[in-house]
């Protein structure tokens, strides 16, 4: 049994704290989107209570997805440096911090330099430009030395269900580039 009541009011707190804009960019409106992701998800499996769960999600301030999306979300354990998130589609196309929106869909929403992350690439509608090669690259390591984390793949498909894939990755050395594979089809 799935605990999207419980995930919800995670996520909910969480869009309640106040993050330092400086450190964590873009970290409330990847928290909305996670929100409105879950009561999607927890509308479609609890319809009597789909109202209930809308009103809520509107008096957090977030709204629920129009349609399916493909989101890559980048965290990383370590404080005090750069990991840059890097998405090339089957086109030809290269998402970075220097070059964010990909011309067949998608946008890289933040570069955080400072530590953990988050870092989020999404794709709204249907990916059209399979394969969606991932990797990251370790742009300046902090005072820990070593790059731990995951990039996570979240597959909506607008009807009410959820499909994950996790990569983690480790990295120890400055400037390295470290492949985590590539999403060929949907999830």
């Amino acid at each position: 049994d799935q605990d999207y009541e419980g995930a919800f009011k995670a996520v909910e707190e969480g869009l309640k704290r106040d993050y330092p804009e400086d450190r964590f960019r873009a970290c409330k409106r990847v928290l909305a989107e996670d929100l409105g992701l879950i009561a999607a998800v927890w509308s479609a499996s609890d319809p009597a209570r789909a109202s209930t769960i809308v009103d809520r999600l509107k008096s957090a301030g977030a709204s629920l997805p129009d349609g399916p999306s493909t989101r890559f979300v980048l965290t990383w354990e370590t404080d005090d440096n750069d990991v840059d998130f890097h998405i090339q589609d089957g086109k030809g196309g290269h998402a970075f911090y220097g070059a964010p929106t990909l011309a067949s869909g998608g946008t890289l929403y933040a570069d955080v330099t400072t530590g953990y992350g988050p870092e989020c690439f999404t794709i709204p509608g249907k990916p059209v430009a399979f394969p969606y090669h991932l990797f990251i690259h370790y742009y300046s390591r902090g005072p820990m030395g070593y790059g731990m984390g995951k990039v996570e793949v979240v597959q909506y498909d607008g009807a009410g269900h959820l499909a994950f894939d996790e990569r983690p990755y480790l990295v120890m050395n400055d400037q390295a580039f470290v492949g985590l594979g590539y999403l060929k089809q949907p999830l």
